[in-house]
């Protein structure tokens, strides 16, 4: 059995956020033995695929360190991105069977391109305590899969030095059980990007993950 690990969503080796793919199998494992293995890679996500007849569909899971989780969009890239580029797989466009339905990625003039399902968010008050746990106090505060805190400024967001077990906890509710957070701000005027954000996933096992769409 083979594996990779793929920096995804990066320009450079050893940048973006890593991911471990397991080469296709006939059929899925155990589920402890892909725990266990996903808990000794230590990455985000560990993604493991099996086969079906058609060469161009496969089965998808993702797990974490900690616990299988329904949509991993990194994984999902660097899973593409193996079976393209290490496997051979000759097709424009490879689809995922996955717990949150069918996900493609398709080759691209420059990269590659996914189709996932939206997750229209919607803006709800901040919970008590959002603010405590994360050392600063939201503009606006929005939840889909997980909670979105609005910071006031790019400074805000790079500063931030959450309490993570406090910050599971008071998100665990509005989060159906998840408790991660993605915090974001306006980048500062003049840059390169329009955005800065950082996601905290104590819901997942992950303190920070280094990026997520």
């Amino acid at each position: 059995m083979r594996q990779w690990t793929v920096d995804a969503f990066a320009a450079e080796p050893f940048r973006g956020n890593p991911a471990c793919v397991v080469e296709p199998l006939e059929s899925w494992p155990q589920d402890r033995w892909m725990q266990a293995l996903a808990a000794e890679n230590n990455q985000a996500e560990t993604a493991f695929l099996t086969r079906t007849a058609d060469p161009a569909r496969f089965g998808l899971r993702w797990f974490t360190p900690a616990l299988e989780v329904p949509l991993c969009g990194h994984a999902t890239l660097a899973s593409g991105h193996v079976l393209f580029a290490e496997l051979g797989v000759a097709a424009e466009r490879v689809t995922f069977d996955t717990q949150s339905g069918p996900l493609t990625v398709a080759r691209a003039a420059s990269g590659y391109e996914m189709d996932f399902p939206a997750q229209p968010p919607k803006r709800i008050e901040a919970p008590p305590g959002l603010a405590q746990a994360l050392g600063a106090e939201p503009v606006e505060v929005w939840v889909a899969n997980y909670l979105v805190a609005i910071l006031a400024d790019e400074a805000a967001v790079r500063g931030l030095a959450p309490d993570i077990a406090g910050l599971g906890q008071v998100t665990r509710a509005e989060t159906l059980g998840g408790g991660n957070v993605g915090v974001a701000a306006i980048a500062d005027a003049g840059g390169a990007y329009d955005v800065v954000d950082r996601f905290f996933a104590p819901g997942s096992g992950i303190p920070e993950d280094t990026t997520t769409g």
